[in-house]
């Protein structure tokens, strides 16, 4: 099994997490967990000698994670990794034994990933040191075809206990240590690939976060990028690229009558456009408006001698980026933002899972029911694709345009959850409670930027008024200034009047 058809397997994976507490089992589950950890304890000579371990805290596809007392902790120095004070002693009860344990956690790699998978996961898990909300590698060991993997042991809770009642203020608490976790990563040059609940290790009572299971994360390397898109590669203050026509690149689009066609004409000296002209030339294009219509014959030939596209897909369904179902090859650290955006629109309607298409296609005609048709288009043009369905487009009741589809997602989470500018009762400014609201709506619409050059990174994400206080109190001051500046206006005018 290759590392590719792995990647596919590990969408599925979902590991669960545990509290700190042991979670009740009963005695033939007891029982099943004690042989498990025997065995384990066996294929692994002297694993028992170092790690007791107390608790299973998932399972997945690839691996198995246990929470284990790291016995000797107090003895070793552990600043290469913690922030401890070297050889630092525990609290002891009479005995001599400490009176804290020191959990941590053991991932048990199995036989069926490959050895460059696994070698890849641990170093960069050993770049993350020091990085915060960052699961990192304490240390690793291979005892034969058995690797068992140290990391910290992070309290959590399961997201589908606390999704629904969190309230915007913790809210702001996950949202900032997963970010922050995104920061320090991408300044690593390194991509997740898999963001989604379940690798997000989320403490309610704490408000603390850890993102972990690095094993579809993978270093980017630009210079190594195609250009097969019309998108930049990521550059100084563009961190996610920006719009660029490529001319070089074989495209249908270029044809007479397509989409990009005068692209050859008095374009050619303006190779750079923005997406807004971009848009406009497009809008104007699709929908039987242009001179180029829909395809005679839609689909592929059944022995297609072309060669097929090859785009890195690994990930979870329903948190795949638009690129990602475009099979872009040029992905960059956007991709994780997507799915940042899509586990936020999630505490937003109280849904989970808000999208579950078996296949990259149906997964794109999931978005076109949300965003509408034309702008699956206008993506997918982006990066030199051609969308084309038969299916009508999206209908919005709240959309008074008739010639638009789609939702704009202040609508669309009103749709799905239509209490959520209701403060609660206890609120002392319910005016301010909904200016929060619409702060959490807008940032989660610029974390889902169907175009990657105009989404969110992680870094200007936590600059956004939700998430930074500074930048609130700054948008509240112009906005009072305006409404005053306002009044002063009418004020005047009706002077005038008399």
């Amino acid at each position: 099994m290759d590392d590719y058809q792995e990647a596919e397997q590990e969408e599925e994976e979902n590991v669960q997490s545990d509290s700190s507490e042991s979670v009740f089992r009963s005695d033939e589950e007891a029982e099943r967990l004690q042989v498990e950890v025997q065995e384990l304890y066996d294929k692994v000579s002297g694993l028992e000698n170092f790690y007791s371990i107390v608790d299973k805290l998932g399972e997945g596809t690839f691996s198995s994670v246990y929470k284990a007392i790291d016995v000797h902790h107090y003895v070793y120095d552990n600043r290469s990794w913690s922030n401890a004070d070297p050889y630092q002693q525990a609290p002891v009860t009479a005995p001599g034994r400490p009176a804290r344990n020191h959990y941590v956690a053991l991932k048990r790699i199995y036989v069926t990933s490959s050895p460059s998978r696994i070698l890849n996961e641990l170093e960069i898990m050993a770049k993350c040191r020091r990085v915060l909300h960052l699961a990192y590698l304490i240390t690793a060991f291979r005892s034969e075809d058995q690797v068992i993997v140290v990391m910290p042991y992070n309290r959590n809770r399961d997201f589908r206990d606390y999704y629904r009642q969190m309230p915007l203020s913790d809210l702001k608490c996950y949202m900032t240590c997963l970010l922050k976790a995104l920061e320090g990563l991408h300044l690593l040059g390194i991509v997740h690939r898999d963001v989604k609940p379940a690798n997000f290790l989320y403490d309610p009572d704490t408000g603390e976060g850890t993102l972990c299971d690095f094993g579809l994360a993978e270093t980017l390397d630009y210079r190594r990028w195609r250009g097969k898109c019309h998108h930049s590669k990521p550059e100084g203050y563009f961190r996610h690229g920006q719009i660029k026509i490529n001319l070089d690149v074989p495209s249908l689009h270029f044809s007479p009558g397509g989409l990009l066609d005068d692209m050859n004409g008095p374009y050619k000296a303006l190779p750079e456009r923005s997406s807004v002209g971009l848009s406009a030339k497009h809008n104007a294009n699709v929908g039987g408006k242009g001179k180029m219509g829909p395809p005679e014959r839609v689909g592929y030939l059944k022995e297609d001698a072309r060669y097929s596209i090859q785009a890195n897909r690994a990930g979870t369904r329903g948190f795949r980026a638009p690129e990602v179902l475009l099979k872009c090859q040029d992905q960059t650290t956007a991709i994780d933002t997507w799915s940042v955006g899509i586990l936020m629109l999630c505490f937003l309607i109280k849904r989970f899972p808000l999208f579950n298409a078996n296949t990259d296609t149906e997964a794109l005609l999931e978005l076109m029911m949300m965003f509408g048709k034309k702008r699956i288009e206008q993506v997918a043009l982006l990066h030199n694709r051609t969308f084309y369905t038969n299916l009508p487009g999206t209908f919005n009741p709240l959309e008074r345009d008739p010639t638009r589809d789609g939702f704009r997602l202040p609508e669309f989470v009103q749709h799905l959850n239509p209490d959520i500018y209701e403060a609660p009762l206890d609120h002392p400014d319910p005016a301010q409670y909904i200016r929060e609201v619409e702060r959490a709506i807008d940032l989660c619409r610029k974390l889902m930027q169907l175009d990657l050059t105009r989404r969110y990174d992680a870094k200007l994400a936590l600059r956004h008024p939700f998430l930074n206080e500074e930048t609130a109190r700054s948008e509240d001051e112009h906005r009072e200034a305006a409404a005053a500046a306002a009044a002063a206006a009418t004020t005047f005018a009706t002077k005038l009047e008399h």
